[in-house]
């Protein structure tokens, strides 16, 4: 049996898909699984002798498709069935809060599935709909349980919501079916509505071409009444044969320091994504309230321009690697770097802010499109050892952003980088590298915004400096 603590009544622990038990405001907690289920691995999927069948790598990707031609009918469906999700998630999280104050129980997923499943709303829509919106709203409630257990006690639960909200809708596997000439086919519960399909068309963005569609959701854009559809499709991945190696080091100054199998190497400075982090801190700070209209707004643009830095940043990486033909990213494994660790508030902020898994993964997904591997290695001292001798010297970094060391100076970032691969090539039996002119002064890469709109800055892209 586990003890937790708890914040008031919301519990510390927390399983997907699963309920606990809760009691109200003390001090311990006993949280067990309602049922003691056991919880089922996933079997291999075996061929006709018996034998594990090996999967071909493939990546999932959405594309984002803009409904056209859409007829007065088809709209008012659209809206209708828009509707009733939103009435779905009001009513499932009327009945998670109605349990919990009488209870002290929390439902989930499952139990909410088995709930509900004669509710009228639940009906109007295909099963595998409905279930998805309890889903979001399940992940919604984990969300809350992990602010709290992180501390954050102005967290509150999700609400409900409005009325004149279109929720977004998913299709899975049997509810669709993709058509030629651009088009999808929804399939709506028999029994209530006119018609039991809906086809829709759409228009692709350039050069984009579809895979093995897994599902599809539209969504409504309310600005411009715009439907969307969002299609969740599988593509083939085929990687390169062995070839040149990249290595790159994560940092904050330098968010990226990079090294090449063929000698180059280069940076990426990281001042202007914190500044861009610090200015949205402090506009944030002049705001009332974390939840009024402009911090809410604030939120929202921050996350754009984040996601556009991050989006520019991974996309020049790749292109860098593939212009020098590389086969394989090294990349060094970050582990308990958040733990046990105090830098100072400022250093702590930055530190907790830095995007270091968002960049690798963002990165692993374009570099897999080009059939580039992207691997994470240790970085365990990569930093603080001399790439001419191999000795560790934690006084070699005398000043900010050089090693010195057997009489030369060279970028320390990049020195990472050179110990990152030089790390893989020892431990693959493969022949070390020499160390080049290009470690002392590496190429940098600047970021730069090219285009502002009434929404802020939306563009910017990388440009080389001697």
């Amino acid at each position: 049996m586990l003890i937790w603590k708890a914040f008031g009544r919301v519990p510390i622990l927390f399983q997907r898909r699963g309920m606990f038990r809760v009691k109200p405001s003390g001090t311990t907690l006993n949280l067990k699984r309602n049922g003691g289920e056991k919880v089922k691995r996933k079997k291999k999927k075996l061929d006709l002798f018996g034998q594990p069948i090996i999967e071909e790598p493939h990546q999932l990707l959405t594309a984002q498709a803009k409904i056209v031609n859409l007829s007065d009918s088809d709209a008012l469906l659209l809206g209708l069935t828009g509707y009733v999700a939103t009435k779905m998630w009001n009513v499932a999280n009327h009945e998670r809060k109605a349990v919990w104050q009488e209870t002290g129980k929390i439902p989930g997923f499952a139990d909410q599935c088995k709930t509900l499943k004669n509710n009228r709303w639940y009906k109007l829509l295909p099963s595998q709909t409905s279930q998805e919106v309890l889903a979001e709203l399940d992940d919604s409630y984990l969300s809350w349980y992990g602010h709290r257990r992180n501390g954050d006690m102005a967290a509150k639960p999700p609400g409900f919501r409005k009325k004149d909200t279109l929720s977004t809708l998913t299709f899975k596997q049997n509810a669709f079916g993709m058509l030629d000439g651009n088009k999808v086919l929804l399939k709506l519960p028999q029994k209530t509505y006119e018609r039991t399909r809906l086809e829709l068309a759409y228009i692709l963005p350039p050069d984009t071409t579809l895979g093995k569609v897994q599902q599809v959701k539209l969504s409504y854009e309310p600005k411009t009444g715009e439907w969307y559809l969002l299609i969740y499709h599988k593509v083939k991945i085929e990687y390169l044969p062995p070839a040149n190696i990249l290595a790159f080091d994560l940092g904050i100054v330098n968010i990226v320091a990079g090294y090449f199998s063929t000698g180059q190497s280069f940076v990426v400075p990281g001042g202007e994504l914190l500044a861009l982090d610090r200015y949205f801190h402090k506009m944030k700070a002049k705001t009332n309230s974390s939840r009024s209209r402009k911090c809410r707004g604030l939120n929202r643009k921050w996350s754009r321009q984040r996601k556009h830095y991050l989006h520019v940043l991974t996309k020049n990486i790749v292109e860098q690697a593939a212009a020098h033909n590389v086969s394989h990213i090294l990349v060094g494994e970050l582990k308990g770097i958040h733990q046990d660790k105090d830098w100072g508030a400022k250093q702590n902020q930055e530190l907790h802010a830095w995007p270091y898994r968002k960049i690798i993964q963002t990165l692993t997904y374009k570099a897999a499109l080009k059939g580039i591997l992207v691997q994470e290695v240790s970085e365990r001292n990569t930093s603080t050892t001399c790439p001419i001798c191999g000795k560790r010297v934690k006084s070699a970094r005398v000043e900010r952003g050089l090693f010195v060391h057997c009489g030369q100076a060279t970028n320390a970032d990049a020195v990472g980088a050179f110990n990152i691969l030089q790390r893989y090539l020892r431990d693959n039996g493969k022949t070390l590298l020499e160390v080049v002119g290009e470690l002392a002064r590496p190429v940098v890469n600047l970021f730069v915004w090219r285009k502002s709109t009434p929404l802020g800055r939306e563009q910017g892209t990388f440009r080389s400096v001697a």
